[in-house]
């Protein structure tokens, strides 16, 4: 059996140059770069650019950062929405304009929300956390122009709901509050890397949840001909 290759500790494996594509064996590539890749799938699918999340990471200040974050969570909870909101009529699913204004007017927390929609999904508990305390970080942010020039760790520090905030930007189930807060205040993108871990695997869930229905569809036609989903027909001779 092929030895594995040893994972490298978690910042050291976060690159965003030039990679090889990750080969066949999933656990010969690292989580982050498998993560990244699937959430490239889903930009190319909503037509964002492919490198969008290395730049966001890139962003000059935490206050553009988290705008540019919740965007995309924004986005990505719409598209997941709007796929599960068609109408089936006499085996054909159709989707119209009136359901794509209804999903761009949901607000994205309250009693009828894109959260409460999400959560009938059976989304994980966790992302829809993680998208709801990125929303409240991004409106102290846009709310309050005095605190567009305050680190993401100083601002988690002025607020009340600090501890909430931590446990679901982080994504680190076992932690010391104040030695992490040390570790974001002394080392201020190591709180990006965790946020853009948690947004990769929501983009990561949205990508294959939208994904289902198609192979479902080419799954039940394929049983239905007799021939394997993977199958392709074989030509004959051209006359």
């Amino acid at each position: 059996m092929p030895k594995r290759k040893k994972q490298q500790p978690y910042k050291a494996s976060v690159t965003f140059g030039a990679q090889n594509p990750p080969p066949d064996d999933p656990g010969d590539f690292d989580r982050f770069g498998i993560l990244l890749k699937e959430s490239q799938k889903f930009c190319k699918r909503v037509g964002l650019q492919k490198d969008l999340i290395p730049n966001i990471i890139k962003t000059d200040s935490d206050w553009a950062f988290i705008l540019k974050v919740d965007a995309l969570m924004e986005s990505a909870a719409k598209h997941i929405v709007r796929h599960g909101l068609q109408i089936k009529l006499l085996k054909q699913t159709f989707r119209n304009g009136a359901l794509d204004d209804f999903v761009d007017s949901l607000s994205m927390n309250g009693r009828t929300s894109l959260l409460k929609l999400l959560e009938a999904s059976a989304m994980p508990e966790d992302e829809l956390r993680f998208v709801e305390v990125t929303r409240l970080v991004r409106n102290a942010y846009a709310h309050d122009i005095e605190f567009a020039d305050l680190t993401l760790p100083q601002l988690i520090n002025s607020r009340k709901d600090k501890s909430r905030l931590i446990k679901h930007l982080s994504g680190i189930k076992t932690y010391d509050e104040a030695k992490l807060m040390a570790s974001y205040e002394k080392d201020q993108i190591f709180l990006r890397f965790c946020i853009i871990d948690s947004v990769m695997r929501f983009l990561f869930y949205a990508y294959h949840l939208t994904s289902k229905t198609k192979k479902a569809v080419r799954r039940r036609s394929a049983t239905k001909t007799g021939k394997s989903p993977r199958s392709s027909p074989v030509k004959g001779p051209k006359s």
